[in-house]
């Protein structure tokens, strides 16, 4: 016979805590949510995987008259988010506890726990601006250009600027120095009441088409970089080739190659663009060259073939990048992902009472349980959520390097 929990609404508390969840996402409503659509589709639910196609990129050729153009390959791409992340916040209630609060105790914990949920999912996309490939530097005192410059950056690598697309996520430092300017907070400039938001809020908002948003996840704090191969000094030799007879198909996440000089390192988040192809390649794993030579192990996969002795090149690292920095994101939506998988409620009824609600337009999912142990004589209340999190384009986005100096440090 399954444990009675009393006058408990599970379904009460999944909805409560969607709403929380929904309310403390600050990353999280910036990227894209349609990927459960996709995997709904197709006409069952089976599998942890949910494969977006991405499309090739194609460069405008001139047609020669007689020849034509070269044909350029298709290449197809999955990109796949695994739905492996199952975090859940847990709390126990003695039944002393609740003789002395009554079942209000419960309610008052459900927006804090799903605070906590909405924390972590946070955390980890914020973590994917790791692979992120494009990067902006800026150090000195805060201006108009921490904003237009990581915004060129983008532009430059045909990000579409799209209204209401480009968010900047900034660190908390970036933002007082940010609340300082003019920019944000004087009429004159941002015109009569616009300030207001600034002013009364501490709300950032639109500048220059770019939302600036701050997270309190997003004080990333980076180590200092010291590959001899992309030193700033330009000391170390950063131009090599591939080296492979039959060249590499599209999807490939290994490269050799040689060319470089002796024996050079290279470390994880050192950025390379091989020569015929835009996107920008970050390391993730150290590499020491022997002779020249090495392989290359990178994010993303190779967006197309490349042939034997194209060129590899090494971005030089920045003074920034050579000193401990802090790593914001300026990103367009559709560079990372987010999806959900509602958890099942099998449990119900045999000695849990649980619900799982999900919001239909943005795919949000949550689950409450509630169980007794009587040994203990506790209650215990949980709420978790299934999700996965993944960038779907790492040339949407651009690392945003600050120097540990810039006001307020």
């Amino acid at each position: 016979m399954p444990n009675t929990l009393g006058n408990y609404n599970p379904e009460f508390y999944a909805q409560e805590a969607l709403i929380q969840l929904y309310k403390a996402l600050g990353m999280a409503g910036r990227v894209h949510r349609g990927a459960e659509q996709e995997r709904n589709g197709s006409g069952n639910q089976k599998g942890d995987t949910i494969n977006l196609k991405r499309p090739t990129k194609f460069t405008a050729q001139e047609h020669v008259k007689g020849t034509g153009s070269s044909a350029q390959d298709v290449v197809g791409e999955n990109v796949a988010i695994k739905l492996n992340n199952h975090q859940e916040v847990k709390y126990k209630l003695t039944d002393r506890e609740l003789a002395y609060t009554t079942e209000q105790i419960i309610t008052d914990h459900i927006t804090p726990a799903a605070y906590a949920l909405a924390d972590k999912i946070d955390q980890d996309l914020h973590a994917l601006g790791s692979k992120v490939g494009p990067k902006a530097h800026i150090s000195g005192s805060a201006s108009s250009g921490f904003i237009t410059g990581p915004r060129k950056v983008l532009r430059n690598n045909e990000v579409p600027m799209d209204a209401g697309m480009i968010h900047y996520l900034v660190d908390s430092g970036m933002e007082a120095a940010f609340l300082d300017l003019g920019i944000f907070h004087e009429a004159r400039i941002t015109g009569d009441g616009a300030n207001n938001a600034a002013l009364m809020n501490g709300s950032l908002g639109q500048r220059f088409g770019v939302e600036v948003f701050a997270s309190q996840n997003a004080d990333v704090d980076m180590s200092a970089m010291s590959s001899t191969a992309t030193a700033s000094d330009a000391s170390g030799d950063s131009v090599g080739a591939v080296n492979n007879a039959s060249g590499y198909e599209a999807n490939a996440n290994t490269v050799a190659v040689d060319g470089f000089t002796g024996v050079e390192t290279v470390q994880i988040g050192d950025t390379f663009t091989i020569a015929g192809d835009p996107t920008v390649y970050t390391l993730t794993a150290d590499t020491t060259f022997a002779a020249g030579a090495g392989n290359l192990v990178f994010y993303p996969d190779l967006r197309r073939n490349t042939a034997d002795d194209a060129v590899v090149t090494f971005n030089q690292l920045d003074a920034i990048q050579e000193a401990g920095h802090i790593r914001n994101l300026m990103f367009h939506k559709n560079a990372f992902a987010l999806a959900f998988a509602p958890l099942p409620m099998t449990g119900d009824g045999r000695g849990a009472e649980m619900a799982t609600v999900t919001d239909e337009i943005s795919g949000l999912s949550v689950r409450a349980r509630m169980y007794y142990d009587g040994d203990t004589a506790s209650n215990f209340v949980a709420l978790d959520a299934l999700y996965g999190t993944q960038v779907l384009d790492p040339m949407l986005g651009a690392q945003v390097l600050r120097a540990s100096t810039v006001y307020p440090a």
